[in-house]
């Protein structure tokens, strides 16, 4: 530690710093000692553009759901420690996680830019301690400091084909804090220091002031700022090191599958399986450590406990719980049952080898709806077909509930097999009157090519629209029996008639409006999903509801209306 560099080779100030400094992100695929791995270094590196670290042992690919280890390394050479801590107080690191695709998609007939989007953004504050290490060598001596982080890996929302991950790693040199003057407590201005303009001095000759001379100083109206410099340019990037790029693989797959308890019509709750498969691109077995599911406004009572089972890659587990709301124990009608939050919490161990073995942590939500009663399909789950613009009342897909067997046969004859475009629609069951809420309509793309869609919300139709034509009595002159092949004109309308009609109208004030007109969503890919919100305002009391929610494919004009949707109790 004796052998220091001669003081004009040592970066004499923020600048030389910033530009001798290199910031790198390492995945190691072990708990590693840092200083004892720099002590048995010999400074060797095989190219400028490899790692500033060549002996750690890094991972060969990640995993989605992993709290990840990562070390964030700085290397600068060796300064005083004294000028060493002054610079890190004013060093701002922030660190990034992108996903990319790193192939091509083969449906595409054009080429598209590869896709990135940010999985995870800390900023690297005081409370990280760094471990700060010196490594001396024949060529020169350079300081290491080493910030570990603990990043949590999520799942991308876009669909990516053969995705990986990239640490983008930055850091700049903020400029040094100014030191705040002492306040002057003198209310008089200091000496030699010329006053304001009096922007009211050319009405010092009025006669209707009567010689009262007016002042207002040009200090009160607009104050010109001095041209100082911005702090964001005066801070100095930090060079960045190897970029490595990890593949990505999901080591846990589920999926959740809802059935009536058939037990009494009165009895709401609902069998919830659960469906773990261990992914076998990963080649490794996952240890599960607990499985919880939580429901926002009700219970959960499980049927088995999958705590401590290790599982091999292609392995299959079936969990199965009953979702109990609250409103049953309470003793609630049915219909005031509505949809309810339910959180899957998955904790478990990726046995990659003896060495390294990831945690990864899985916290997801979804919905469940409870408030269909004897309707064995979930309430706002639709389908829009390709052919067709009727609406499909056999739920779709395995997360959906089973219809009865009666139906069954004949929802098979009467639809095609293929599913195209799921939705979902939830939203609060009780609102108050003059309040806006709004509904989330979540719709996923099952065909097998990019759509755009359009969602309008149709309102419900007045009682005066919904009123027949009534025949004509048989005293008037139109009631004759006539012969079955004699051809009738058209009736003539008097306008006294149409006058009255209109003026004897019943006048309804409209119940609920939305406020949303419609909802286009462009190029949703195929397996993609959107999340739409549409909004409303109540304005009576009651139980009030649309006609129908209409959705309409903009590149084959193909509609459909959906009409079962969730009711909305208004109170005042």
């Amino acid at each position: 530690m004796s052998t220091v560099e001669p003081a004009e080779e040592r970066p004499r100030g923020s600048v030389e710093f910033a530009e001798s400094s290199v910031l790198e992100v390492l995945a190691p695929s072990s708990s590693v000692d840092i200083e004892e791995l720099l002590q048995s270094w010999d400074g060797s590196v095989e190219d400028e553009t490899s790692s500033i670290l060549p002996f750690v042992s890094q991972r060969q690919f990640l995993l989605f759901d992993e709290l990840l280890p990562v070390m964030v390394v700085l290397r600068t050479p060796q300064i005083e420690e004294s000028t060493l801590k002054s610079y890190l107080s004013r060093l701002a690191i922030n660190l990034e996680l992108y996903a990319v695709n790193t192939a091509p998609n083969p449906e595409a007939e054009t080429f598209t830019p590869p896709t990135k989007e940010l999985l995870y953004s800390e900023t690297i504050k005081d409370s990280f301690d760094p471990i700060v290490c010196i490594h001396e060598s024949e060529a020169n001596t350079h300081i290491y400091v080493v910030w570990k982080v603990e990043v949590f890996i999520s799942r991308p929302r876009a669909r990516l084909n053969k995705p990986g991950l990239y640490f983008a790693p930055a850091a700049s040199l903020k400029p040094p804090a100014k030191i705040k003057k002492t306040v002057i407590q003198d209310e008089y201005l200091p000496s030699k220091v010329p006053t304001a303009l009096n922007l009211l001095q050319s009405f010092r000759d009025e006669p209707g002031l009567e010689g009262v001379v007016p002042h207002l100083s040009a200090m009160r109206i607009s104050k010109v700022a001095p041209t100082a410099p911005i702090a964001r340019e005066l801070m100095r990037p930090v060079r960045s090191g190897q970029r490595r790029l990890f593949k990505v693989v999901p080591a846990l797959i589920w999926r959740i599958r809802y059935s009536r308890w058939q037990s009494s019509l009165k009895d709401t709750a609902v069998i919830a399986s659960l469906d773990l498969e261990i992914a076998h691109i990963t080649s490794c077995s996952v240890a599960i450590d607990s499985v919880e599911l939580v429901l926002q406004g009700g219970h959960v009572e499980p049927y088995g406990d999958a705590k401590s089972t290790v599982c091999n890659p292609g392995d299959q587990v079936t969990l199965l719980y009953k979702l109990i709301p609250d409103a049953v124990v309470v003793g609630a009608p049915v219909e005031e049952i509505g949809v309810q939050q339910l959180d899957l919490k998955i904790s478990a161990k990726a046995l990659a080898s003896e060495d390294c073995r990831p945690k990864l942590s899985i916290d997801w939500r979804t919905t469940v709806d409870f408030s269909v009663g004897s309707n064995p399909a979930l309430r706002g789950f639709n389908t829009l077909g390709r052919s067709t613009g009727t609406q499909r009342s056999k739920p779709p897909g395995p997360d959906s509930l089973p219809p009865a067997q009666g139906d069954l046969s004949a929802a098979e004859e009467t639809e095609p097999q293929d599913i195209n475009i799921s939705l979902t629609i939830s939203g609060p069951s009780r609102v108050k009157v003059g309040g806006i809420f709004h509904w989330d309509v979540f719709i996923v793309n099952r065909s097998d090519k990019a759509r755009k869609l359009a969602v309008l919300v149709i309102p419900k139709r007045r009682r005066s629209d919904l009123e027949k034509h009534r025949p004509l009595s048989s005293t008037s002159s139109t009631g004759k029996q006539q012969g079955k092949d004699e051809l009738l004109t058209k009736a003539v309308v008097d306008d006294n008639i149409v006058y009255a009609k209109q003026k004897n109208a019943r006048q309804e004030p409209a119940d609920l409006v939305s406020l949303t007109t419609d909802v286009r969503i462009g190029h949703l890919s195929p397996g993609a999903c959107y999340t739409a919100e549409l909004k409303f305002l109540a304005l009576a009391s009651g139980v009030l509801s649309v006609d129908a929610l209409r959705v309409v494919d903009l590149a084959t004009q193909e509609a459909t209306d959906i009409r079962d949707l969730p009711s909305i109790i208004a109170k005042e």
